[in-house]
């Protein structure tokens, strides 16, 4: 099994970031439209992105401003669709504070979003695709989003 890996540096507070991950009006905000979502572990949080069918992540695991892991339960038969290869895989998001860093010329105080997509069967078709769009989706719609909301 694979395990795609990814690390975001988001120039916002941790309890933003959370909510961009957790809530409605967050999920819409990058990765939308959202259907329904609620920060609770054992909800099903549903997708439409147009699929022919909801997209939907249950809730595993989850601690207030510091993480949200979800399974997908969902099945696509169509092998043109990345999602066909998700039913079971794990996404995980672990937020931490690091207070001041040194980037790009200066000092800024970050959220780390640390990411992990497990599940990967071996020789996958869309593994490689994924992981370059999870790595934009992370980095310029999330940060956008949370920069956007914090400022």
């Amino acid at each position: 099994m694979t395990e795609l890996w990814h690390e975001v540096w988001i120039d916002a507070p941790t309890e933003k970031v959370f909510a961009a991950l957790t809530t409605k009006d967050g999920l819409d905000g990058w990765w939308g439209p959202v259907v329904s979502a609620e920060a609770r572990v054992g909800y099903v949080v549903e997708f439409d992105h147009g699929l022919g069918a909801l997209l939907q992540m249950e809730i595993i695991d989850l601690v207030p401003n510091q993480r949200v892991a979800w399974k997908c339960i969902s099945e696509f038969d169509d092998p043109t669709n990345p999602a066909s290869e998700w039913f079971g895989q794990t996404l995980r998001f672990e937020l931490s504070a690091r207070g001041e860093v040194a980037i790009l010329g200066g000092t800024r105080q970050v959220t780390v979003l640390t990411f992990r997509n497990d599940g990967w069967p071996a020789g996958s078709r869309w593994c490689g695709f994924c992981n370059a769009a999870w790595g934009e989706t992370l980095s310029v719609k999330l940060r956008s989003h949370c920069e956007a909301a914090a400022a």
